[in-house]
């Protein structure tokens, strides 16, 4: 059977992310010295400084049908693509000279480079709560800021105080007060990338030099690695899911209560959004669903908290995770990645277990 996997490539001219990208053309044009001495001097630096770490990378030299125009020759296109240990080719997007190699060969290393790597698989999380900023539902306070388009006034913007808590390791009166402060002196722009940053890990690329200097602003408040890595943001909410006295929700589940912070739930599940939003009663704390086992739900939680789910023994919890996609109205592409992986992972212990019955029979 053949697998087809999905490609999307992005023309970024350094203004989306580097960051999260599992491989990187850097094209310079052969007629032009400036662009090729670009590739050295700023762009494999910045992939240095905001890529990921042994990203794969092709580097390609267009418009070669150009030959009267050309002022980089081959070899010395060569020659740096040696030096910088990447593999290089030359196009001609216009005669279409070559273009297929480079593609297909950047694809075979992001697979190879990705095989059962953990990062290959999309965390969904981030834009669950980056989408949860940008919607300000059931945001509990508001701070101030500048406004971009008059200085003069300030602007307000909703937040939800436990994220800000959470992420910047501040309590709620440093919030209200000493944030709110440093806040109301910066601009919409800025303080909107570091809410980007709070809500979901992630800074644009164009934006990783406001992002910068706040480490340096907040610095009397909090003292907190600024990173932007998944594993911090991940660790954060891996703290909050073991925070019992912040939780303000409970689903019984088989007449057992599982305690949850409600804002997970409305980042992560459309249920909940469509269950708050109708009855608006910030009183309503508790979700009665007995319909799968209470391990079910359990991993559930988890997997609401780390966009991960802990190995289980019992197979029917698995199954019955596939069908709580269609129920709670999740991101379901994840999380059944997740269970496939788990699920490979049992099925090759079984057969390692197997071999060893037959070899020491």
């Amino acid at each position: 059977m053949m697998n087809f996997i999905k490609i999307l490539f992005w023309d970024t001219a350094g203004q989306v992310y580097l960051r999260g990208s599992e491989g990187v053309f850097l094209v310079y044009d052969v007629t032009d010295e400036k662009s090729f001495e670009s590739i050295e001097q700023k762009w494999m630096k910045d992939i240095k400084q905001y890529g990921n770490k042994n990203v794969p990378i092709v580097l390609v030299g267009n418009k070669c049908d150009l030959e009267y125009q050309r002022k980089i020759s081959k070899e010395k296109g060569k020659e740096l693509a040696d030096k910088l240990n990447i593999p290089f080719y030359e196009i001609s997007t216009k005669d279409n000279i070559n273009v297929d190699d480079p593609f297909i060969h950047l694809t075979r290393n992001i697979l190879e480079n990705t095989d059962g790597n953990e990062n290959f698989i999309k965390y969904s999380i981030q834009d669950d709560f980056k989408q949860l900023f940008e919607r300000k539902e059931f945001c509990d306070f508001e701070i101030e800021c500048k406004d971009d388009k008059n200085p003069v006034e300030k602007i307000k913007i909703p937040i939800h105080k436990l994220i800000i808590q959470n992420r910047l390791k501040i309590n709620e009166n440093q919030v209200k007060n000493e944030l709110y402060s440093i806040l109301s002196q910066n601009s919409q722009k800025e303080v909107n990338v570091l809410l980007e940053w709070i809500y979901s890990g992630k800074v644009p690329y164009s934006n990783s030099s406001i992002f910068k200097e706040w480490k340096n602003k907040l610095s009397n408040i909090c003292k907190i690695e600024f990173e932007t890595e998944i594993k911090p943001f991940l660790k954060d909410l891996e703290i909050l899911m073991n925070s019992e006295e912040t939780k303000d929700f409970q689903i019984i589940s088989n007449n057992q209560e599982i305690k949850v912070h409600k804002i997970i739930l409305l980042a992560r599940s459309e249920l909940y959004r469509g269950m708050f939003n109708v009855s608006q009663d910030t009183s309503n704390s508790v979700h009665e669903y007995s319909n799968k086992q209470t391990e079910t739900i359990q991993s559930l939680i988890h997997f609401f908290y780390t966009d991960d789910i802990p190995k289980i023994e019992n197979k029917t919890i698995y199954e019955e995770l596939k069908e709580c996609v269609d129920y709670f109205q999740l991101n379901s592409e994840r999380l059944i990645q997740i269970i496939q992986k788990i699920e490979k992972e049992i099925e090759k212990e079984k057969k390692l277990i197997q071999k060893e019955e037959l070899f020491n029979f």
